[in-house]
Order: C-alpha cells, then sequence, then structure tokens
C-alpha cells in the first residue's frame, strides 16, 4: 500500500463546501468526511459490491441454463440412476460451466486496464480483433462445419472427441475491446473522418460482413452495439448518419437475395400458411407459451422438448422455459437480465476512464440486445433468426465468452472501487478530470489521508 502522507486527491466539491476551491479556509465549516470511493456498496444491508452483485446474476444465469439445458435433453424412459448421474457430471454442458466461472473469476482479477496496451498495433484488443477476422474467413472456407444447417463453427479434433468453437462469439468481444481501446489511442483524432471514423468502419465490417453470410441476426448485434460505441467514443454523428444508406442497401440484399431469410421474413406475417415449413418453428414455439400458463407444467414435464419444439435447448429454450415454468420463470429470467443490465449501466457510470466506460457498456449493450432479440424470435414478435439467449442457450463458446465479459464488467468496477486515483497506466492523465483537486495534508487537517493502492497491487 502506498501511503499519501503529504497530499491526497478529495472531491473538488468537498473542497468548496469547506472553503479550499477560492483559495481561502471557511471559520464555519465544519470537518468534512471523505467517504472513500472503495466503501461503496451496491446492496448495504448484505454488504455486496456492484462487482459481487454481478457475479451472482452471472451465476444465476448460469445454474438456470445449466438446469435448462439438461431439462431439454431429458427424454421418457426407463432410468439408471447410477449412469445418469455420472452423465451429468462429466456431460459436456457440466464442463462448459465450469469454464465459464472460471473465465468469470480470472477476467473479474485481471486489471482491465491492461487490454489497452501500449501501441494500437501491438494491444491485446487488436490481436484477438485481428484473431477473430482470420477465423471468421476460414469458417467461410472448408474447414468451417455446417451444424443445422448454416456454417457458423470450426471443428476441433481432439483425441476420440470433436470440439467446436463459434468465431463470430469471439468476433463479437473482440469488436467492443478494439473500439474502446481505439478511442483511447487516438485521442481526440477519432473525430477526425480518416483517421478515426474510417478505421472503425473499416474494422466493423470485416467483422459483420463474414458473418453476415450465415448469420443475420449476430452481424445485425455487432454492427448495432458498434455503432452506438463509436457515437459514444467520440465519433461526428453525421460521420456515423453516412452509414445509414450503405447499412439498409446490405440489409435488403442479405435478406431478398436469400430464400430462406425471404421466406421467413414473408412468412413471419402469416405462419399458419405454412406450419409444416417455414412457420413450423413459430407455431411450435407459441404453443409452448400457451400451454405454460402461469405457473408452467413443472421442471422436466415439458412436452414440446419430446420433438416437437425445433433446437429446445439453444434458440427456443426460453420456450421450453415458458412451458414448464409459465410465466413465473420467464419473469425470472427477464428480471435476472434487468439486474445485469441495470448493473452493467451503474459500472458504466462510475468507471473513470473513457476505456472501461466504453467497456462497461459494450459489454452490458451487447448482452442485453442479444436478450431482447432471442426473446422477440421466440415470441414471435421478429422473424425467425437464430440467436441465443445468454448464458442460458446450450453453446460452450458462448457461456464461456459471455462469462469473460462479464468478468471484465466486475474487473472495471473493482479497480475503480479499489483505485478511485487513476494508476500511472490510466488514460485519465490528470485528477481534476475525476472531480478531484491536490491538497496538502497540512492545509486541510480535518480531511483524513486514505491509503491507495496502486495497479500493481490490483
Amino acid at each position: 500500500m502506498t501511503e499519501l502522507h503529504e497530499h491526497t486527491l478529495v472531491p473538488t466539491r468537498m473542497l468548496r463546501q469547506n472553503g479550499h476551491g477560492n483559495g481561502h479556509a471557511s471559520a464555519a465549516a465544519q470537518p468534512a468526511v471523505a467517504v472513500a470511493p472503495w466503501k461503496r456498496l451496491a446492496i448495504r444491508p448484505l454488504g455486496l459490491s456492484l462487482d459481487q452483485v454481478l457475479m451472482l446474476i452471472a451465476l444465476a444465469l448460469l445454474g438456470f441454463g445449466f438446469v435448462m439445458v439438461h431439462s431439454a435433453q431429458a427424454r421418457v424412459g426407463p432410468v439408471n440412476v447410477r449412469a445418469e448421474l455420472s452423465r451429468l457430471i462429466f456431460s459436456a454442458v457440466t464442463i462448459h460451466v465450469l469454464l465459464a466461472v472460471a473465465a468469470l473469476w480470472v477476467l473479474s482479477r485481471l486489471n482491465y486496464r491492461k487490454f489497452i496496451g501500449r501501441h494500437l498495433a501491438t494491444s491485446p484488443a487488436t490481436i484477438l480483433m485481428i484473431v477473430s477476422i482470420c477465423l471468421l474467413v476460414l469458417v467461410l472456407t472448408h474447414f468451417g462445419a455446417r451444424i443445422n444447417g448454416a456454417k457458423r463453427w470450426l471443428v476441433i479434433p481432439l483425441g476420440g472427441h470433436r470440439i467446436s468453437f463459434e468465431p463470430s462469439e469471439l468476433a463479437k468481444w473482440s469488436m467492443v475491446l478494439f473500439i474502446a481501446a481505439f478511442a483511447i489511442h487516438q485521442g481526440d483524432q477519432i473525430r477526425s473522418f480518416w483517421k478515426g471514423f474510417i478505421p472503425l468502419v473499416l474494422a466493423t465490417g470485416l467483422i459483420c460482413l463474414p458473418i453476415l453470410v450465415e448469420d443475420f441476426g449476430t452481424a445485425v448485434l455487432i454492427g448495432t452495439v458498434a455503432v452506438i460505441l463509436m457515437l459514444l467514443a467520440g465519433c461526428r454523428w453525421w460521420h456515423i448518419a453516412l452509414l445509414l444508406p450503405v447499412a439498409a442497401v446490405l440489409a435488403y440484399f442479405a435478406v431478398w437475395h436469400s430464400a430462406y431469410r425471404r421466406e421467413r421474413l414473408l412468412i413471419f406475417l402469416h405462419p399458419h400458411l405454412d406450419p409444416k415449413g417455414a412457420g413450423y418453428n413459430p407455431i411450435q414455439s407459441l404453443l409452448s407459451f400457451h400451454s405454460g400458463g402461469f405457473w408452467g407444467r413443472g421442471l422436466g414435464n415439458g412436452i414440446q422438448k419430446m420433438g416437437f419444439l425445433p433446437e429446445d435447448s439453444t434458440d427456443f429454450i426460453f420456450s421450453l422455459i415458458a412451458e414448464e415454468l409459465g410465466f413465473f420463470g420467464c419473469m425470472l429470467v427477464i428480471s435476472l437480465f434487468m439486474g445485469l443490465t441495470i448493473c452493467g449501466w451503474l459500472v458504466t457510470h462510475r468507471a473513470k476512464d473513457l476505456f472501461g466506460k466504453l467497456l462497461a457498456f459494450g459489454a452490458t449493450a451487447t448482452i442485453a440486445f442479444q436478450a431482447m432479440m432471442n426473446v422477440a424470435v421466440v415470441t414471435v414478435t421478429v422473424p425467425t433468426k437464430g440467436i441465443a439467449l445468454p448464458l442460458i442457450s446450450a453453446g460452450g463458446t458462448g457461456w464461456v465468452l459471455t462469462a469473460a465479459a462479464i468478468g471484465l464488467m466486475m474487473s472495471v468496477e473493482r479497480v475503480n472501487r479499489l483505485e478511485p486515483v487513476d494508476a500511472p497506466d490510466a488514460t485519465v492523465k490528470a485528477p481534476e478530470r475525476l472531480g478531484l483537486h491536490v491538497v496538502s495534508a497540512r492545509e486541510s487537517p480535518g480531511l483524513p489521508v486514505r491509503s491507495i493502492p496502486t495497479s500493481e497491487q490490483l
């Protein structure tokens, strides 16, 4: 711990209240008590900090997903308790959950500012971006594996097992990291058309275009979050407006020049016109909601998963929740995502550097928008598209990387809570930009000196 004996940093508004802002002390001012920023609690009666609340919500969603995925895979037949227990413990779902929890913990203990790097070209965020683009292009070649009619995965043989990896999940998070790091390294040049806007547009295009070939929904998700982050990072709004006609043209060609996407869009309005074809998924999803009622049929007692509801453990797992746990279960899941979104917004608001704000907002917006898109699809509010429910739909890549993103959000809150004064590697250059003012301890005997941990001690 580094003790600041001679000088300390205190909120500027506290100095004004005590007469330091105008150069003289107020005779009537009472000694102020500086509240340590790392003492902020999100749930005061329980003594939980905001990052701990985030961890609990993430673990709750993972636990919910673990239970519902196993429920979706359950079938009617004779049961061998020992064999079923062994299958449960050593299943791929269990391994994915453990890996996700490990990623959540490890990333939460790292200092998120290390992803900025000393130079943009060698930044970890840039390296992840380049790796993501290479993997996305590799999926489009003969190395890509087509699963359930979509070519989105790379399959890696490992001994007698085959490990599938979805590069679009990595691309989704590397895009957020890259824009945040780019904003820091470019500084005020991000407002420039050629030095700020165009490089970000090219990076977004290199990520979204390969995904757009097979996954329209994920491409829209990444592009939407990227545009919002560009605005928050400092790009001019009229630069962003130039993207709208281009995006509209790309969306038109992506939908109307793809037979199955065009069919999905047309049948969305009247799914009963083709109940055994393109309208089958929406109809079966709505039947799940209807049969679930308020309290549901009971965990494991769903009928639609017996071969009627397609993708019951992945894209349409929310329909299974509606059938087995009813309206109550649906509202529980939605409440967890709302809590995650609120916590993410608070982390964004409390972060004291631009990188932390963009990182927290990007992660929060990505998870929230993806959850809303999935719920909209299964309730037939929008046309059917293959997009998972974060941390609940089965998928090792999505679970691990989404948990890692939440871990980074926890890191943003933890670092800013334990390190209210910027470390040497922080992106904010002056304490005054944080609403802090340097005063002498001798000049302010009423303001206690705090011990401030350095970034190396985090």
